[in-house]
């Protein structure tokens, strides 16, 4: 009956800086863009799905020998953050979040200021190719970590190679960025994001869940759209998915559509664009239904469980008991390097979590082993000391 050809819309706006074939043009607000890379267009036996086409932009269908049928279905919400509103981090906050909530991001950013030593770094107009490769190998050992405790498939990772080979040359051209967060020279998150004229766009971030007391995520956005205001932007589009998150930040929510065209005066396009069109809206009508009686929790947790039940990702689990260390008797100690020392890697995020409770830097602490055991630790603070049990390890 045909082929069918997806197209993903910001796919060929942001990585080809075109347009979906069957778009002449697409305007938004005060900027106008012209699909420069059209050739003269005809549909034969294809038909043309184009997902997440945003409903805020105005799009011209371009002229062609055959009857196009255009067929359109309402998706899920998409979120972005109007900036021009806003000319500083502090209003935008004002403006967004009660004072509860903006103490908390306050405490969550002087903690993790005080607990370590971090820096913000925007990689965008110049990054050496060393500095980028590594960069990405270290997103996605993040993007696996996080997804293996979430204990869900991440899809994202699909495309990361895509984005590796892409992202490079738009970094020099100022379409691209890469903004991370440094523990030292140690990347803790790292987020990618594209620009158009004067609109950025969150691609895909992920950060090191051994800080997470601190709530890095949170942290992450609020640095972004800082630097997103300050750099003139006018609108910092968030893309769709993980509702519950984005709209705490986005000032402005919308729908996505995908777009089914195809070429109504042949028989076998007719039928398969009427099927594909169907099967869509059935589709999300079942999400809609599912959305409304807030069964998605419930079928996420079905799929971590089936997940789990898989083999994940095949990392043995460790649990970590913390308590008092009471020196009643004489034990045999080693110093050891948990930053260093990646056998101790499975001790970062509980003494992470301690500094995030104490108020404490790391370079206050010293971490000890009790030689006789092989998985108890003693945090040692300011005359605190804590003992640390770990089970699970081999």
């Amino acid at each position: 009956m045909g082929n069918v050809k997806n197209i993903t819309f910001f796919k060929s706006f942001l990585f080809e800086d075109s347009l979906p074939p069957i778009y002449n043009t697409a305007s938004v607000d005060d900027l106008f863009f012209e699909n420069k890379k059209n050739s003269p267009f005809s549909i034969t036996n294809s038909v043309i799905k184009v997902n997440d086409v945003p409903d805020y932009f105005n799009l011209e269908t371009v002229n062609c020998p055959q009857k196009i049928v255009v067929k359109k279905t309402k998706t899920i919400q998409g979120h972005l953050v109007e900036l021009s509103t806003f000319k500083t981090i502090d209003a935008y906050l004002k403006s967004k979040f009660g004072s509860k909530s903006r103490s908390n991001l306050r405490r969550y950013k002087n903690r993790l200021e005080t607990c370590f030593n971090i820096k913000y770094v925007s990689y965008y107009g110049n990054i050496s190719k060393e500095k980028y490769n590594s960069l990405f190998k270290v997103l996605k050992s993040l993007l696996v970590r996080r997804f293996a405790e979430k204990q869900e498939t991440n899809y994202e990772l699909q495309h990361f190679d895509e984005y590796y080979k892409t992202i490079y040359n738009l970094i020099a051209n100022k379409k691209a960025s890469l903004f991370v967060i440094y523990d030292g020279e140690k990347p803790i998150s790292i987020r990618i994001n594209m620009f158009k004229n004067n609109r950025g766009y969150y691609i895909l971030s992920g950060y090191d869940i051994d800080y997470s007391k601190f709530h890095l995520g949170a942290i992450d956005m609020l640095k972004n759209i800082e630097w997103c205001i300050n750099n003139g932007f006018k609108v910092y589009n968030l893309l769709k998915g993980y509702d519950y998150y984005k709209t705490k930040w986005a000032t402005k929510s919308h729908y996505y559509y995908n777009h089914i065209a195809y070429n109504s005066n042949k028989t076998s396009t007719l039928l398969l664009g009427q099927y594909l069109y169907i099967k869509e809206q059935l589709k999300y009508k079942f999400y809609n239904v599912l959305k409304r009686y807030n069964l998605i929790s419930k079928l996420k947790t079905f799929k971590q469980t089936i997940f789990s039940i898989l083999g994940g990702d095949g990392t043995k689990k460790i649990t970590v008991s913390i308590s008092d260390f009471y020196e009643a008797e004489a034990y045999k100690i080693i110093e050891i390097n948990i930053e260093k020392n990646n056998d101790f890697a499975f001790l970062r995020k509980p003494v992470y979590d301690f500094l995030f409770l104490n108020n404490n830097s790391l370079n206050n602490l010293t971490i000890l082993k009790l030689a006789d055991y092989t998985n108890k630790f003693v945090i040692h603070s300011k005359g605190k000391k804590k003992l640390i049990t770990v089970n699970g390890i081999t």
